[in-house]
């Protein structure tokens, strides 16, 4: 049946496809599996099936075709049929009323919304509905679709648990009417086809537009800005991309990064629209790359060997099912390579006999490449999703650093002692060591005890491009010596952007060429630190406008507006600055960062007044951090308060016996009280 109704749409398509668009709608699909939308709301891509229906047949099946749907009734009933669920602090209630109409009734704001869109299909399902804002956000409520129940999926987040947020008010960033639980902000370049956020940074709105929902065809191949002859609407010198550019168009959802502006296409670089996140902050990644927190694919495929090498996403996967090509469960995916050792853009693939590779027995769960390289973790609370940094398990540094490793994350009664001598016993030693040196370099500078020595011997041995950039951005979180600029001067001339880039963190006032750089990641970069420079310098006026433009897009982020202000305070727009910078704590009142910067923008124009009223709010907000008592008791010495300011460090050190900068102006104010 379904068959024959996809027939029967590719005739209907192929009669229209040619020329023009429909003048009106072709009539809607049944809600079959491959059915889940409306001709009507994907007119462009239907097009396509009229030469393509296998590959059309095959992408509607998948979870890219499911990434947004309109809500149905007949799909989602089950889940709206006058169920309550307890979470982030509320209850929530879904039912539907007598028109069809899905509601879901939040018993804090004591509101009841219309769900409109559903982002996809499993093993979660999540609903959209509509905030003050004019943007869609995501309740923390998400629908099991396995275990037909609705849950949290921030159950195991402390910062959003029950308790916490009885201490917040509605409405805050991590709430789910926040702005950081913002469907438009957050999720939905994602999740459709052709997305613009159309922000309004004066009414704080959005208006928001996408050409079809889901990620359809459009959204992977470039159209023409006119159709070809054949009247199809990809132009020929468009049809064949290579590996690299299909690669970079997944990244684009596929990755853990900031946007640098919504004007991607197929074909560009994604360096030029994206600053990948790696492994440079506590709790974001484990110190050997592997996935801690939910960081998609592209950072950690980058950090192996094998993203370096050149594989890409579509050496494994489907690019319309998104399905693996080959099995995983008998290791013929990974094989496919490794048994015979097939170079991969002229590297040489290490050759793997699974009969000698594993301690575990042949054909069990431990044999499968899979559960050893690529663990599964939970995220979304109940989204189990692999890691692509391909790294191999090394119990030993689970004892040293607390990184998981796959061997005990599989055997559960396995102690990492134990898993570290089977280790020992089964694989060569120097192989695992060369890694070793290198994370415990990138664990210290994420706990703060960075050595730059450590650091920069490990940036030396590196050959992985994206490891070199990691290094590159440890070295600049500290005064660089010698040695390290003479690395990061070299490291500017670097083939990889990302590399460039950190070489301009390191380099700083040196880095301005590279704000002349091809690529627009490099340019950002360099020309952030530099733009109180930049603004009184003609010739980089563009260089200036190129990074107002960014922060104007990320206006709708504290970030974005803290970015703002600091542009505003350098081009001497003082109103300008101030506005930002309260919209920067309006839009995260919780948050510290814009309290603090609004704080030192106030103290150097000798507005010592406010700037103390910015630090007493942040103190009532994070009253046991001792960044904010040293802070507020800089701002009470300016103020000629030594007594207090003497209290205020007193109590930043009680915190923090650690914060010497606390320590030493403790030592300064007592000393104007003596006698």
């Amino acid at each position: 049946m379904q068959r024959r109704i996809l027939s029967l749409l590719t005739v209907v398509v192929f009669l229209c496809s040619c020329g023009e668009e429909p003048a009106e709608p072709a009539a809607a699909v049944a809600p079959l599996q491959h059915g889940h939308w409306d001709i009507a709301e994907v007119p462009l891509s239907t097009r396509c099936a009229a030469c393509h229906a296998k590959e059309f047949e095959e992408w509607s099946r998948s979870d890219h075709a499911w990434a947004l749907r309109k809500t149905n009734a007949e799909m989602d009933t089950e889940p709206f049929h006058g169920q309550r669920l307890a979470a982030h602090g509320a209850e929530l209630t879904f039912s539907a009323n007598r028109k069809g109409e899905l509601l879901l009734k939040d018993s804090q704001s004591n509101r009841t919304f219309k769900v409109d869109y559903v982002l996809g299909r499993r093993p979660l399902v999540q609903y959209l509905v509509k905030g003050n804002d004019g943007g869609w956000h995501t309740p923390s409520a998400s629908w099991d679709v396995n275990r037909h129940e609705w849950f949290d999926m921030f159950e195991a987040d402390a910062r959003l648990s029950a308790e916490g947020l009885a201490q917040r008010e509605l409405g805050d960033w991590g709430h789910w009417l926040g702005r950081g639980m913002n469907w438009n902000s957050q999720c939905a370049w994602c999740h459709t086809s052709h997305f613009s956020k159309n922000y309004d940074e004066k009414t704080n709105t959005y208006a928001s537009t996408w050409r079809e929902p889901g990620v359809t065809c459009i959204q992977c191949h470039k159209l023409a800005a006119q159709p070809a002859a054949d009247g199809c609407m990809v132009a020929p010198q468009d049809r064949k991309l290579t590996a690299r550019q299909m690669h970079d168009n997944c990244a684009t959802c596929h990755a853990r990064r900031e946007e640098l502006d919504e004007d991607f296409v197929v074909g560009d670089a994604f360096d030029d629209h994206y600053r990948l996140e790696l492994p440079t902050v506590e709790g974001v990644f484990y110190p050997n790359g592997m996935q801690r927190d939910e960081d998609y694919c592209e950072t950690g495929l980058r950090l192996s060997r094998m993203g370096a090498a050149g594989v890409t996403c579509l050496d494994c996967h489907d690019p319309h099912t998104a399905a693996l090509k080959l099995p995983q469960e008998d290791n013929s995916l990974c094989l496919r390579c490794h048994a015979g050792g097939t170079p991969v853009n002229g590297t040489p693939t290490p050759v793997i006999d699974m009969a000698t590779h594993t301690p575990c027995p042949q054909g069990s769960m431990g044999a499968r490449c899979v559960e050893c390289h690529m663990p599964e973790n939970n995220y979304m609370a109940r989204d189990p999703r692999r890691d692509h940094s391909f790294n191999s398990p090394d119990p030993l540094l689970s004892q040293e650093l607390g990184i998981p490793n796959s061997c005990t994350m599989c055997h559960r009664d396995m102690d990492n002692a134990r898993a570290a001598e089977v280790v020992r016993q089964t694989y060569p030693q120097q192989k695992i060591a060369a890694t070793r040196d290198r994370t415990r370099a990138v664990h210290a500078a994420m706990n703060g005890a960075a050595n730059r020595e450590q650091l920069l011997a490990a940036y030396h041995a590196e050959t992985v491009p994206a490891w070199r950039a990691t290094l590159l951005e440890l070295l600049a979180m500290q005064q660089p010596s010698s040695a390290v600029l003479q690395a990061a001067r070299a490291a500017a001339a670097d083939p990889c952007a990302m590399v460039r880039a950190a070489a301009a963190g390191v380099l700083k006032q040196e880095a301005l060429p590279l704000t002349q750089d091809p690529v627009k990641l490099v340019r950002y970069t360099a020309g952030w630190p530099l733009v109180d420079y930049l603004v009184r310098m003609p010739d980089y006026a563009a260089t200036v406008r190129e990074q107002v433009a960014i922060a104007r897009h990320r206006a709708d982020h504290p970030n974005g507006a803290l970015k703002l202000a600091v542009l505003a305070n350098a081009q001497g727009q003082w109103d300008e600055a101030d506005r930002q910078y309260r919209r920067a704590i309006s839009l995260e009142p919780n948050g510290l960062v814009a309290y603090l910067d609004y704080a030192v923008y106030l103290a150097r124009h000798n507005r010592l007044s406010e700037a103390l009223d910015q630090m007493l709010a942040a103190k009532k907000a994070h009253p046991d951090n001792a960044e904010v008592w040293f802070r507020t008791g800089l701002i009470l010495g300016e103020m000629g308060q030594y007594k207090m300011a003497a209290e205020v460090f007193e109590r930043a050190v009680e915190l923090d016996p650690h914060h010497e900068p606390a320590r030493r102006s403790l030592e300064i104010v007592r000393s104007y009280l003596k006698p």
